[in-house]
């Protein structure tokens, strides 16, 4: 079973509420949660998918109030799955399945002809992926007490980044620990490594804004998501209202998702008919699952399991607790019972907007089975997932 679920709204901590699976009326139940999330004429859309490849997915949003675009307008009930949100941290998956075959390399193989200190050059890919690339916690879940690693003043550039790594890091360098060492949740280390995938060293008119732009379309293209891409300002005009402490955006409100640079951990713009697109193409249930069966798969079973790097003792993995349990860009959440599970999910948030998606991923039992299905599922209940 999967779940694709978009809020447009900034509450803390609600993008890390997952659907949960055991009631005898789950549609009573969905719409219920649903209309009690929601005040005023904040937007809420979930997609749920059964197990059975048979059952078409069915879509959710609030009945008990009207929805608002950026305008302030009224949205129909038809034009919602193509309503559009920025989905946040949910772009790192798009990140990692983009480079996915890239993953045994490093920033330094990745960049031969960018200068950056071996510091940097040395971290493997595949520490990235997993939330283990040893640079400090940046999405304040828990706050740094020692402040910002990297200024956002860095992040407006390439050109500006690269020059803050090679002359303006200074002694906070000695905030990374080793890679691969400890759990920590940096949104600079995806932005890094979409800049790196992207070779911006090979000529001096590379766009790498604009690159992986092209590299997105190329893969939404082959998944028929027609309005997923990186943020634009002719986008905002169709998308739905943010909201802030359920306060609604003014209609002359700066939709931009964060820094320029953070364009590779968090700065794509979708809809939920193509983020049900994305869900069906993870869990296996479209043709192209099966023609990147191997891609998914690596990026789906890659697990990992660190503990956390520390932000209020400065050290790598000492007394700071367990990290989250990961696969490559996905994290796994456990059952109710503690036990880990076949679930992968990834939330997102930024200024206005939340979103979550969540899946039971496959298990193949022999070749030919695989071809046949995808739903070899775990169905134990899940509880909360966590950073």
């Amino acid at each position: 079973m999967g779940c694709v679920a978009s809020m447009w709204r900034g509450i803390p901590g609600s993008r890390r509420e997952v659907c949960l699976f055991s009631s005898d009326s789950i549609d009573e139940t969905i719409q219920k949660i649903i209309n009690n999330h929601v005040s005023g004429n904040m937007g809420m859309v979930v997609y749920i998918v059964s197990e059975k490849s048979s059952d078409s997915p069915r879509l959710f949003y609030q009945t008990n109030q009207p929805i608002w675009d950026k305008s302030h307008d009224e949205v129909h009930r038809d034009d919602l799955p193509r309503l559009l949100f920025e989905i946040g941290s949910v772009t790192k998956v798009f990140t990692s399945r983009i480079f996915t075959d890239s993953y045994d390399k490093t920033f330094g193989s990745f960049m031969p002809r960018v200068p950056l200190p071996e510091l940097i050059r040395k971290i493997p890919i595949i520490d990235i992926e997993t939330y283990s690339s040893g640079f400090p916690q940046d999405n304040g879940h828990p706050q740094d007490p020692r402040g910002a690693f990297c200024p956002p003043s860095a992040l407006d550039n390439l050109s500006d980044l690269l020059t803050w790594f090679n002359h303006g890091m200074g002694s906070n360098e000695n905030w990374i620990c080793p890679p691969g060492q400890c759990y920590t949740y940096s949104n600079l280390s995806w932005s890094m490594l979409a800049i790196a995938a992207l070779d911006p060293g090979r000529s001096e008119k590379v766009d790498i804004y604009t690159d992986y732009n092209r590299h997105l379309g190329q893969l939404c293209q082959e998944l028929a998501m027609p309005l997923t891409a990186l943020f634009e300002p002719n986008q905002v005009p169709h998308m739905a209202c943010g909201y802030k402490d359920r306060i609604p955006f003014s209609t002359t409100e700066n939709y931009q998702p964060g820094s320029r640079m953070h364009f590779g951990a968090g700065g794509i713009v979708s809809c939920a008919s193509d983020m049900l697109r994305w869900l069906l193409y993870n869990m296996g249930r479209l043709p192209a699952s099966n023609a990147d069966r191997h891609l998914l798969t690596m990026q789906q079973s890659e697990r990992r399991k660190r503990p956390r790097c520390g932000t209020t003792t400065g050290k790598c993995g000492d007394d700071e607790g367990d990290g989250a349990a990961t696969a490559l860009g996905w994290f796994l959440p456990k059952a109710t019972d503690g036990t880990a599970t076949q679930v992968l999910s990834k939330d997102g948030g930024v200024h206005g907007f939340t979103s979550w998606m969540g899946f039971e991923s496959w298990v193949s039992v022999s070749h030919q089975e695989m071809e046949l299905s995808f739903s070899q599922l775990d169905r134990r209940p899940l509880t909360r997932g966590r950073k």
